[in-house]
């Protein structure tokens, strides 16, 4: 086992099989063919208020919620297969509360004892668990970012981000913590229907909006046309919008992109090419999408100062967009130094801390 202060690594005798944890955050456990704990962290006590001694005391089954309890029995009676790996398995733990905890199991069998690593994971499941629900709760939030003109100081759009707050303790989830696995359980649908149909509520109101389209959305024939249909409502004020869509989005669900995009745009909309550069393919979606605007993929933009390749590329990118008549934005410009680079390089428009950090979109005004 390698560690240091906060990671450490297992990797097994046949080198096959690698276990990786922060020794501060997640629960570390063996456990025996038996079903009890034969060795727990203290992350176990601070997380479900047993003591180490009263979960060890028993079988550990005992304190898993009934509906997992056939699911992991069977893993449990796995341990005597060596060189057995266990990944991605879910259940529930009873605190000694009587509420119920949601872990993620990663663990690696020698014949005789699992060697297990386990991470908390009931927000994240709490915060996919029912959209529509937050949605009536008022638990889904709108962010905006502001999108800069330098030329003419003037915030040209701002961006809606999506957000969402916990419940209990009211924690706000940003988007990385809750987008992908609403994206892999196809939760993304109720997310971009519901910041679209605010973003058209925002245009109407004379608010110049940009909405993100995920690729699963993009490929979900119905719910484009429901969308679509709701922006050709909208008449002049889907002028005041625009619609960004991913490389990735391109790359997985092409045909689907450059319909929206050329049904969209027919309709008024703005077109964004967003994370520019991440593809296998960008100059070939540059030259078959009916964009109007690239968004230069922060990474690039980040690695500006130190990286001449970054500067190179972003560089590029401006002079090409220059030429075919298209925008450029530069996400996640964080200080003056690379904001100076993009004014020199011709860079039309900044988004990020420097210009202005996400905040929550203001209530309507009705009447």
């Amino acid at each position: 086992m390698e560690m240091n202060s906060e990671i450490a690594t297992h990797r097994s005798p046949t080198g096959q099989v690698e276990l990786r944890f922060d020794l501060r955050r997640d629960l570390l456990a063996t456990a025996n063919a038996e079903g009890r704990f034969t060795s727990l962290n203290a992350t176990w006590e601070r997380l479900l208020g047993w003591s180490r001694e009263e979960l060890m005391s028993r079988p550990f089954i005992e304190f898993v919620h009934p509906d997992d309890v056939e699911r992991t029995l069977t893993e449990v009676g796995r341990t005597t297969e060596t060189d057995r790996e266990l990944v991605d398995f879910e259940n529930r733990f009873r605190t000694k509360e009587g509420e119920h905890r949601w872990l993620n199991w990663h663990a690696y069998s020698d014949g005789r004892v699992w060697l297990a690593v386990a991470v908390d994971v009931t927000e994240r499941k709490l915060v996919t668990d029912d959209l529509e629900e937050a949605i009536a709760e008022e638990r889904l939030l709108a962010y905006s970012q502001p999108i800069l003109d330098w030329r003419s100081g003037t915030v040209v759009h701002e961006e809606l981000l999506a957000r969402l707050r916990g419940r209990g303790n009211g924690h706000v989830f940003a988007a990385h913590e809750f987008l992908p696995e609403a994206e892999r359980t196809g939760a993304i649908a109720t997310i971009d229907r519901w910041m679209t149909m605010l973003g058209l509520e925002l245009a109407r109101h004379g608010r110049n909006v940009s909405i993100n389209l995920s690729a699963r959305s993009i490929g979900n024939s119905a719910l484009m046309e429901e969308l679509i249909a709701a922006v050709h409502a909208t008449e002049i004020s889907a002028r005041r919008v625009m619609f960004e869509i991913t490389e990735s989005a391109t790359l997985e669900n092409g045909e689907a992109a450059r319909e929206l995009a050329d049904r969209l745009g027919r309709l008024g909309c703005t077109i964004a090419l967003d994370d520019f550069g991440t593809g296998y393919a960008s100059l070939t979606h540059l030259r078959e999408l009916p964009v109007q605007i690239v968004k230069i993929d922060r990474r690039f933009v980040a690695g500006m100062r130190t990286e001449p390749a970054d500067r190179a590329l972003v560089q590029g990118v401006a002079s090409m967009a220059k030429a075919l008549g298209m925008r450029t934005v530069a996400e996640g410009v964080e200080d003056s130094a690379t904001y100076e680079l993009l004014r020199e390089y011709g860079i039309d428009w900044m988004q990020g801390f420097i210009v202005g950090r996400p905040l929550p979109v203001e209530p309507l005004r009705r009447g």
